[in-house]
Parts: C-alpha cells; sequence; structure tokens
C-alpha cells in the first residue's frame, strides 16, 4: 500500500513536467497507477485534493511574474496602436494624393494579433473555463471561470481578509460572504478545495445540475431495475478496448524468462502489476524508503541496476516492451 507521502512526491513531479493547460486529473491518476502498479480509484477525492493544493501553490508562485508580463502586453499593445495610427495617417494622405482607383502600395494588413490572444486564452485541462453557481457568481463577479482562476481568487481574498486560524493555517474562518458559499462558520482547506466541486460545472452544462438531476435519478432507478434481474458478472470493465496502457506487447527474452511463465505478449499495465507483485512477495522495498527498490539476483540481471526508484519502474520496462508492427 503506497503512503499518502508517496504519493503526493510523485503526484507534484508529474504536474512539474507536464503541460497543466491538457492535463486532467484522470491523466495524473492513471500515471500514479502505472508507476505504483496500484488500483487508485479509491483515492481519487485525495488525489483531486492534492491538485488542487498544487495548483494553488503555482498560481501564488506566478502571480508576480504574470502581473509584470501583463504590464509589459499592456506597453506594447499601446506602443501598437501608436504605430498604427501613424500608418493610417499616412494612407490617408496617399489616398488623398492618388485618386486613379489603385490600390495603395502600403494598404494596411489585418492584424490577427487579437484573435490569437483570444485563442490563447481558450485553455483545456485545469485552465478550461467552467460555468460557476449562483452564489460562486455572486463572488468572483463572473458567470464563467476556470477552476485554477476560483481557487486563485479565493485564497487571495482569504489573505486579504485574514481569514486563516492562526493556530491552524489550513483552517479557514469563514466570513459573510465565504459562508455564502460553504455553508459552515470554518473549513478545512481540503475540505473547501471538495467543497468548491458543487459550484464549479462543465461550460456544456448551462442550466445548474438540479434541473436535471431528478430526470438521472428516475433514469438510475430504471436501470438498476433492468439489472436486478440479469445475472451479475464480477469482471473488471476495460476502459478503451486494447488502446493505450492495455494494448497487448511483445515481450523481451529477457522480460519472457522473468515472469516465467511462457507468455509472450501482455499489456504494459500486466507487466508493472507482475513486477510489483514479485517486489512485495520477495519483500525488496528499502525498509528506511519504500520508494527506493533493492534489486535480487533476477530483477538485476532483467533492468542491470543495483537500486532504483518505484516510480521509475515504467522506465526500465521500455526495452523489454516492444510495439507490435501493424
Amino acid at each position: 500500500m503506497v503512503s499518502d507521502t508517496e504519493l503526493v512526491d510523485r503526484l507534484y513531479e508529474i504536474l512539474r513536467t507536464s503541460d497543466l493547460n491538457i492535463t486532467t486529473p484522470g491523466s495524473v491518476r492513471r500515471q500514479l497507477e502505472l508507476d505504483f502498479g496500484l488500483d487508485l480509484s479509491h483515492r481519487k477525492p485525495f488525489i483531486s485534493q492534492q491538485i488542487d493544493h498544487f495548483l494553488h501553490s503555482f498560481n501564488n508562485h506566478t502571480t508576480t511574474t504574470t502581473s509584470n508580463r501583463q504590464e509589459e502586453e499592456e506597453e506594447e499593445e499601446e506602443e501598437e496602436e501608436d504605430d498604427d495610427r501613424k500608418e493610417q495617417a499616412v494612407e490617408e494622405e496617399d489616398d488623398d494624393d492618388d485618386n486613379d482607383g489603385t490600390d495603395p502600395k502600403g494598404s494596411k494588413k489585418q492584424r490577427p494579433d487579437t484573435e490569437d490572444k483570444v485563442r490563447k486564452r481558450r485553455g483545456g485541462g485545469f485552465t478550461k473555463l467552467c460555468s460557476l453557481s449562483p452564489q460562486l457568481q455572486e463572488f468572483v463577479g463572473v458567470p464563467v471561470l476556470a477552476r485554477t482562476e476560483v481557487v486563485r481568487k479565493l485564497w487571495a481574498y482569504i489573505r486579504e481578509k485574514e481569514l486563516q486560524d492562526p493556530q491552524n493555517k489550513r483552517n479557514i474562518k469563514c466570513d459573510k460572504k465565504l459562508h455564502a458559499i460553504f455553508h459552515v462558520d470554518s473549513i478545512n482547506m481540503f475540505q473547501m478545495n471538495k467543497a468548491l466541486s458543487k459550484h464549479i460545472w462543465p461550460l456544456e452544462a448551462e442550466d445548474e445540475p438540479s434541473a436535471n438531476s431528478a430526470l438521472k435519478e428516475k433514469e438510475h432507478k430504471r436501470r438498476k431495475e433492468e439489472d436486478a434481474d440479469k445475472p451479475k458478472v464480477k469482471s473488471k470493465r476495460q476502459k478503451g478496448g486494447t488502446s493505450g496502457f492495455l494494448a497487448p506487447l511483445q515481450l523481451s527474452d529477457a522480460l519472457v524468462k522473468f515472469l516465467g511463465t511462457g507468455e509472450t505478449a501482455l499489456s504494459r499495465a500486466d507487466v508493472v502489476k507482475r513486477i510489483w507483485e514479485y517486489i512485495k512477495q520477495n519483500n525488496l522495498q528499502d525498509p528506511a524508503d519504500k520508494r527506493r527498490i533493492m534489486c535480487d539476483d533476477k530483477l538485476k540481471e532483467l533492468f542491470d541496476v543495483d537500486t532504483f526508484q518505484g516510480f521509475s519502474v515504467t522506465k526500465l520496462l521500455t526495452a523489454h516492451l516492444i510495439k507490435n508492427q501493424r
């Protein structure tokens, strides 16, 4: 069983090297499952809380840099507007001199800068715009906003009003405005991130979730009644068929020998799982640091190292997993 500390350390490493515009909580959790060889679906809330905590720290670190960049961009835009006005004045003078119907040589070109900036603001992943509840709209002053921006504005307000408990900075004292959102007198910072989920919805769902909740519940009950008469099959459904991490790959001779089952093709996820089973069965984790794996003769022959960090097992397996040629 992986500890919270191990999970958080690896999660932060993943986020620091990821593009936050396209990274999602699901992709982060799947990478953690591969790294540790465990099913972490039951720890989704904890992982989401830690992601929000990382994003909050990340936003605080970049706020000053962002504000400086915005000032520089505004100055550049003002300079461009001055240049545009000067060019326009010159063109108008040329048009007055040339009335033969031909296009002026220095005709003004359309600037796509504004469109490009708008496109850049449309993010995905953690920066994707979301619809906000009426209570949250009243707090931030806009109907749509990225979750990261909502968290940033909340923390800016909390610090401005000095609402953190001096004896335990993780506890937030709710004033009238925060009480309207969370309906409590005080809230833990991790509970606050979880409570925000009730106020932030996908942008496509323009109506509040409560508008469709009754219909969804009826549909859920109907399906449950239909499935009651069917025999239950205890099989875990694989997502995405045989693509990505679930696609069977050709195993190297060394890996076939290590597994000892005679199988020559397995999915990456299955191989990682079996490696971790072997490590735990043979007590190869360093007692002082569970993330460090001490190789026995079989592992040393496979990976050609004496020790390695647990989350690097997927990297070490790369040389032993051969993609099938289509």
